[in-house]
């Protein structure tokens, strides 16, 4: 036996590396197998549909956005319970408890969060949408189902630049009367084709129907990369993202203000000719 060792030393010593390599490898798969099972379980959990309403999950700084700022996702937010909801996971249906949020129930407010017990803890959820208003609805559907009735119903209006940078907020009786009259003449939602057609009339008024620029399939193209720079400079000139605030509760966040195509985009996409904000 000893001769045996001692002549296939260097394959057995091979052989016992390729066995710890591939046990490590064999430990190492599993850990990666659970870590993705782990994140596919909790996938299911990021949106719920209740209600007829859309919600998605929220961390806490979106949650001070509606409690303000000293807001922690915590049992202590569990109002009154709404009922139960069924999650299809990848380890099978999930039956939590749904309750309102406390501190926006206590105020007389819309269900704009929503907490969901899932045992070892609680989870917030921030309503984002309707299902009756998937199919292009008009701004007078939004306003119908978020309870935008007249300029009273908005709380405030903020607007910040396309990196997030707060550039106003507007609470007082007359800019909000001014917002709410522009934003009920919207209008129907646009088509793609449509939304499109303003890209091009923007650049056609400042630069000319020159043709060198198109759009197609929601992309632009032109033949020279000057064009094209000039158009995408041209468009984005003075995006903004705008929240409303209601004061029901409810908010529509991370409208886009873009006023050199004339569109605001909620739901949908919408034109609009005169200016927004000054």
């Amino acid at each position: 036996m000893k001769t045996f060792l001692k002549e296939h030393k260097g394959f057995l010593i091979a052989v016992l590396l390729l066995l710890a390599a591939g046990s490590a490898w064999l430990l190492l798969w599993r850990r990666i197998s659970k870590g993705v099972d782990r994140a596919a379980y909790e996938e299911s959990f990021t949106q719920l549909v209740y209600g007829g309403a859309y919600y998605e999950l929220c961390d806490a700084e979106t949650l001070r956005l509606y409690l303000g700022d000293d807001a922690q996702i915590d049992r202590a937010l569990c109002g009154t319970q709404l009922g139960e909801i069924s999650v299809p996971t990848t380890e099978g249906a999930a039956v939590c408890a749904l309750y309102a949020c406390k501190p926006l129930e206590d105020a007389g407010k819309e269900k704009a969060v929503i907490l969901l017990d899932r045992g070892a803890h609680v989870s917030a959820y921030e309503l984002t949408g309707f299902q009756y208003l998937d199919d292009n609805p008009s701004i007078w559907a939004v306003c119908a189902s978020y309870g935008i009735g007249d300029a009273a119903d908005l709380e405030s209006v903020r607007v910040c630049d396309s990196d997030g940078t707060e550039l106003a907020v507007y609470t007082d009786e007359a800019s909000l009367g001014k917002f709410f009259d522009q934003f009920v003449k919207l209008g129907e939602n646009l088509s793609e084709s449509e939304a499109e057609q303003a890209y091009l009339d923007a650049y056609a008024a400042e630069y000319g129907n020159d043709g060198g620029i198109t759009i197609q399939e929601g992309s632009a193209a032109s033949p020279d990369d000057e064009t094209y720079q000039r158009a995408m400079t041209l468009w984005s000139e003075g995006v903004c993202k705008v929240d409303i605030v209601l004061r029901n509760g409810l908010q529509l966040r991370n409208c886009v203000y873009a006023p050199k195509p004339g569109l605001f985009t909620v739901y949908g996409t919408y034109r609009f000719e005169t200016p927004f904000f000054a």
